[in-house]
């Protein structure tokens, strides 16, 4: 189904990234890794990837810096791999519009996992729209099984794959609270934590993308001290 999906490894650990990379290479993917920022711009160059594994540590250097330079050159899928989740770097990774984060101590089957998820919702992505039907969509479509969004015109709007498991559980729930504790739960695959605003960036890119010019959200609205409800869309 994925081919041989081509996988950047960008870590500072030699050994993480070489046992990482064997147990990719058994499972369909040609596997490249680079432990020094300097070489990033000639693997994005030479072998064109289709993800990039980027470590949020690499020496001096932080991966969100890498991520900002990244996202401004292109658009290529990016999973953030973490020694330890801080939440600043998560909330900050996410606006600059990591698609994935994971931290190192998941198993190598759950990192693959994502991994394909996420190339999954790239290409599909990218596929052509449906030809146009003879009375126009007027309304947006969640497509749960091709994990996907579009427009009213059927243009897909792009989401990363935290944006998008939010929005369906939210819009799953049918008008009813989710709590942050339970889409945290879901989404990240971790404890909700006080003080963590990984869930409300999601909902504030996602408010972003699909209401941009909406003084007052109507598609997504919060329940104070609680969490977030789905309400339709505009």
């Amino acid at each position: 189904m994925f081919g041989r999906s081509r996988i950047l490894i960008v870590d500072d650990d030699p050994d993480f990234a070489e046992l990482l990379a064997e147990y990719l290479g058994l499972h369909s993917c040609q596997v490249e890794a680079v432990h020094d920022v300097a070489q990033l711009p000639a693997a994005m160059r030479d072998f064109a990837p289709d993800l990039v594994l980027l470590d949020q540590r690499l020496g001096a250097v932080s991966g969100t810096d890498v991520l900002r330079g990244l996202r401004a050159a292109s658009d290529v899928p990016c999973i953030m791999v973490t020694g330890n989740s801080e939440t600043m770097d998560r909330i900050v990774n996410l606006e600059l519009g990591a698609d994935d984060e994971m931290e190192k101590t998941i198993t190598p089957r759950e990192m693959l996992a994502r991994i394909r998820s996420v190339l999954r919702r790239r290409r599909r992505e990218e596929e052509p729209a449906p030809a146009a039907p003879a009375v126009p969509q007027r309304s947006w479509n969640l497509d749960t099984e091709r994990r996907m969004l579009r427009h009213p015109d059927g243009a897909v709007c792009p989401l990363t794959n935290a944006e998008f498991e939010t929005l369906q559980m939210l819009h799953a729930a049918k008008g009813r609270p989710v709590s942050r504790m339970d889409l945290c739960s879901q989404v990240f695959g971790r404890p909700f934590r006080a003080g963590d605003r990984a869930v409300d960036t999601i909902v504030k890119n996602l408010r972003r993308k699909i209401e941009p010019e909406a003084g007052d959200f109507v598609t997504i609205q919060a329940v104070r001290t609680f969490g977030y409800v789905f309400v339709g869309f505009p």
